[in-house]
C-alpha cells in the first residue's frame, strides 16, 4: 500500500509542469506574485461590476445639461425625421451613417423625442465600450483588463463623447467589438462568434465612414504582429543563434477523466490561437453565415430598410471618395494636435499607455498585445496625418491606449520592487482623471479651456430657448406661435422647437408678421427699418463662441 502511495506522490510530481485549463491570466498571478495577484482573480467580477456602476453614475445624470451641439442638433433633425415621417435617405456629402438614427428610433420608441434619450443611445454604447474589455481578461489577464476598463470608465473624453448625440461613441464601441469577436473565434472556433464578428463590421460600416481607417488598421497590425512576435519568440531566437540548440518541446496535454490538462506558461501570456491571432482554416459554412449577416445588416440600414434602395448602397460606397476630399478641405490642424489636446486631460492613458506599448515593443507577452500596440501607434499615425481633425475622433486612440495602460501596470505588479509604486500610479490616474471628468461633464461643458468642446452651443442658448417658449406661453398661442429664424447660423435651434410646426429656419431676412424674429447681431442695421414700431428687442444671447443671436417679439405680444 506504501509503495502504491509512493508511485501516486511520483505520478502527480510529474504532472506538476501540466496544469488545467483555466483562466489563461492565473499564469501571470503564479509567476508575479501568487496570492497577491490572485486577488485580481477572486475579486474580478465585483470589481468589473463597481467600474460598470462608476461608468453609469458618470455618464446618465442630467443629459440635457449640456445643450445640443451643431453636428447633435443636425443629427437630431435627422431622427425627427424618421420618427415622424418614417423615411430617412443617407447623404454621403455631408453626413455620416445611419446606424444612430435606428438605434436613437428604438430609444424614441422607448422614452420619447427627447434630449434625454437621443443622448441615452452613446450613454449606452459607451457602457458596452467599458464593459467589453472585460471579457478580453482571459487574454489580456485580470489586473490589465481592469485598469483599462476603469480608464476608460472615468476618461474625461469618453465620458464627454458619451454624453453626445454623434457617432464617434458607437464608432469605437464596435471597433472593439470587432477585436473581440475576432479573437474569441480564433480561440474557440464557434460560429457564433464569427457571425458576432460580422455584426460588429455590419455596425462599425454603417456607422461612420471612418469605420474603413479601423479595419486597415487592424488588419496591418495582425500581418505585422504575426511576424514580430515570431521573430521576438525565444525559439525563433535560438534557431537565429549559431550554435544553439533548439528548445526542448513543450509538453502537448492530456486528458485524465475528461479535464484537460495544459503546460503552464511562464511568460504570462494565454495560449491558444487567440493569443497568436493566427487565422488558420475557416470553415466555409461559418465564412458563408457570416457574410450573409454582414449584407443583411449593411443594406437593410444604408437602403433604409429598402425605402432608398438601391440609391442608399450606391451612396455608401460614393461617399469614401467625398470624404477623402472634406479631410483634405476643413478643420485643418497641425500633425501634432492630437497629442496636444490629450495632455493634460487624458495625461493617465497617454502616459501609461505610452509605457504599454513600449512593454508590448520589448518584451511582446503575447501575439494580441502586439496587435494592440500596432493598433494605438496605427490609428494615432493615421488620424495625425490627416489634415482634418476633431477632438472626438481622439477617443479611437483612447481605446487602445487604455488597454495599453493596463499592460504597464500589470507589468509593474509583476516586478516585487515596483509593486508598491502600483496603488499610487492607480490612485494619481483615477484622481486626475476623475476630476476632468467631472469638472469637464457637470461644470465646464460649454468652455472651450477643455479640448473636447469644440465650437459648442453655451449655455446662454438655452436661456434664449427659454425666452421664447416663456413669450410663446404668453402670447397665448404656445407651439402654435409663429416664430421666425433669419440668422444664417441657427443649428441646434431645429431641434429645441421642434414641436413648433410655425417655427421657420430661414437663415436670411424675409418679410414676416410673426411673433418672434431671431436675428444675428450683424443683421440688426439691415432688419431695422423692416420691423421699424412694430417689434421690441429683447435681449442678446450666445449661441455658440463668435455667433451672438438678437430676439425681436412683436409689440402686442405681452410681456413680464
Amino acid at each position: 500500500m506504501k509503495s502504491r502511495d509512493r508511485r501516486k506522490g511520483r505520478v502527480r510530481a510529474s504532472a506538476r509542469p501540466i496544469e488545467a485549463r483555466a483562466d489563461p491570466a492565473a499564469d501571470l498571478s503564479k509567476e508575479s506574485g501568487g496570492a497577491r495577484l490572485d486577488f485580481f482573480d477572486r475579486w474580478f467580477l465585483p470589481i468589473a461590476l463597481g467600474i460598470l456602476l462608476v461608468a453609469a453614475a458618470l455618464r446618465l445624470p442630467e443629459l440635457a445639461l449640456n445643450p445640443f451641439h451643431h453636428d447633435e442638433g443636425v443629427n437630431g433633425f435627422f431622427t425627427t425625421n424618421l420618427v415622424r415621417n418614417g423615411f430617412y435617405s443617407y447623404d454621403p456629402a455631408n453626413y455620416h451613417g445611419p446606424s444612430l438614427y435606428y438605434f436613437a428610433l428604438v430609444s424614441e420608441i422607448l422614452f420619447g423625442l427627447t434630449t434625454e434619450a437621443m443622448r441615452l443611445v452613446p450613454v449606452m454604447l459607451g457602457l458596452l465600450l467599458v464593459g467589453l474589455v472585460f471579457p478580453l481578461r482571459r487574454y489580456l489577464g485580470s489586473l490589465a483588463a481592469l485598469v483599462a476598463g476603469g480608464l476608460l470608465a472615468i476618461s474625461p473624453g469618453a465620458v464627454y463623447m458619451s454624453r453626445y448625440f454623434i457617432h464617434e461613441t458607437l464608432l469605437v464601441a464596435f471597433s472593439l467589438a470587432l477585436l473581440a469577436a475576432v479573437t474569441f473565434y480564433l480561440d474557440r472556433r464557434e460560429s457564433k462568434y464569427l457571425l458576432a464578428t460580422a455584426v460588429a463590421a455590419a455596425l462599425l460600416f454603417a456607422t461612420k465612414e471612418t469605420g474603413i481607417i479601423t479595419v486597415v488598421v487592424l488588419l496591418i497590425a495582425v500581418v505585422i504582429g504575426h511576424f514580430y512576435t515570431a521573430w521576438r519568440t525565444p525559439a525563433a531566437a535560438a534557431r537565429r543563434t549559431p550554435g544553439r540548440p533548439p528548445p526542448p518541446p513543450r509538453p502537448k496535454s492530456v486528458w485524465i477523466e475528461g479535464v484537460e490538462y495544459r503546460p503552464a506558461r511562464r511568460d504570462g501570456a494565454p495560449a491558444g490561437p487567440a493569443a497568436a491571432l493566427s487565422p488558420g482554416s475557416i470553415p466555409g459554412e461559418h465564412i458563408a453565415g457570416a457574410a450573409v449577416v454582414f449584407l443583411v445588416i449593411y443594406v437593410l440600414l444604408y437602403s433604409s430598410f429598402f425605402t432608398n434602395f438601391p440609391q442608399g448602397l450606391i451612396d455608401s460606397l460614393a461617399t469614401f471618395t467625398i470624404w477623402t476630399q472634406t479631410g483634405e478641405a476643413t478643420q485643418v490642424q497641425p500633425i501634432y494636435k492630437y497629442l496636444q489636446w490629450m495632455l493634460p486631460v487624458e495625461a493617465p492613458i497617454l502616459v501609461l499607455g505610452v509605457i504599454g506599448g513600449l512593454v508590448t515593443a520589448i518584451r511582446a507577452p503575447s501575439r494580441l498585445w502586439v496587435v494592440i500596440g500596432l493598433w494605438a501607434a496605427g490609428i494615432t499615425t493615421v488620424y495625425s496625418i490627416i489634415q482634418y481633425k476633431t477632438p472626438w475622433i481622439i477617443l479611437n486612440m483612447l481605446l487602445p491606449l487604455a488597454l495599453l495602460a493596463g499592460l504597464a501596470v500589470s507589468e509593474m505588479w509583476r516586478w516585487r520592487r515596483l509593486r508598491l509604486g502600483v496603488p499610487v500610479v492607480l490612485g494619481a490616474a483615477f484622481l486626475v482623471s476623475g476630476f476632468y471628468a467631472i469638472d469637464l461633464n457637470y461644470n465646464h461643458y460649454d468652455d472651450e479651456t477643455y479640448p473636447y468642446v469644440f465650437v459648442h452651443s453655451t449655455r446662454d442658448m438655452l436661456r434664449l430657448v427659454d425666452e421664447i417658449e416663456a413669450t410663446a406661453e404668453r402670447a397665448g398661442t404656445g407651439h402654435e406661435t409663429g416664430i421666425v429664424f433669419v440668422t444664417p447660423d441657427y443649428w441646434p435651434l431645429p431641434w429645441y422647437f421642434r414641436d413648433y410646426p410655425r417655427a421657420g429656419f430661414f437663415g436670411s431676412i424675409v418679410e414676416t408678421q410673426e411673433a418672434m424674429i431671431i436675428a444675428n447681431v450683424n443683421q440688426e442695421a439691415e432688419l431695422a427699418p423692416r420691423i421699424e414700431a412694430g417689434y421690441d428687442r429683447v435681449g442678446t444671447f450666445n449661441l455658440r463662441p463668435g455667433v451672438d443671436l438678437v430676439l425681436y417679439v412683436r409689440s402686442d405680444v405681452p410681456r413680464e
